[in-house]
């Protein structure tokens, strides 16, 4: 356990000197000797952990995501990811779009669609626990959303400054527009469900 914790702490120095040098330089100009003289551990170390640099802006995601979804997952209000992943991108708001704007790309592209999507599933299994709703249609509402959000999420970050958004009013705006909607549309498709039932059982 000792040695596992020690080798995440390794991970997590070496992902910091990544993230300082992105607010200084496109990600696909970025070193490893430079990661390395950075952090102060040699190369071999660097590759005893990842295959390559963008084998560490995976890991970076992978592990941020862990985080968020770990801090939500028992939240009945999916709300939380949604203020807390606007958090995350203002606080690393120059790496992300270094990111972006690189060939790692869809590390963060996966990050943000497989996180929102994991904690909107939880969230429609929590409400429709007691309903009976098609797995299916749970299934359209989670991609829905998604989508929906993941999609306005990466057009703001892509044109934060253009569009005069803060976080606070996009988060205001998602809550006007999507609060209590989930809960009808599964209650609405458990209704539908009981009258075609009843309907083919006349």
């Amino acid at each position: 356990m000792a040695t596992q914790s020690s080798g995440e702490r390794t991970k997590l120095l070496i992902a910091d000197s990544l993230r300082k040098l992105m607010k200084k330089k496109s990600l696909d100009k970025i070193k490893i000797r430079e990661i390395v003289e950075d952090c102060g551990v040699n190369r071999q170390t660097f590759y005893y952990h990842f295959q390559d640099i963008y084998a560490l802006v995976e890991w970076i995601y992978t592990y941020d995501g862990r985080r968020i979804v770990d801090d939500h997952k028992n939240d009945p209000n999916w709300n939380g990811i949604i203020i807390e992943m606007f958090e995350y991108l203002e606080e690393h708001h120059e790496e992300i779009r270094c990111v972006v704007n690189s060939k790692a790309d869809k590390f963060f592209h996966d990050f943000i669609y497989e996180k929102v999507g994991t904690v909107i599933r939880i969230s429609i299994d929590t409400a429709s626990k007691d309903m009976k709703v098609q797995e299916g249609y749970k299934e359209f509402i989670v991609k829905f959303y998604t989508y929906a959000i993941c999609g306005v999420v990466e057009a703001w970050m892509k044109n934060r400054n253009a569009s005069k958004l803060s976080s606070e009013e996009l988060i205001r705006m998602f809550t006007l527009t999507i609060k209590g909607n989930i809960q009808a549309a599964l209650a609405r498709c458990e209704a539908e469900t009981a009258q075609l039932i009843k309907e083919n059982n006349s």
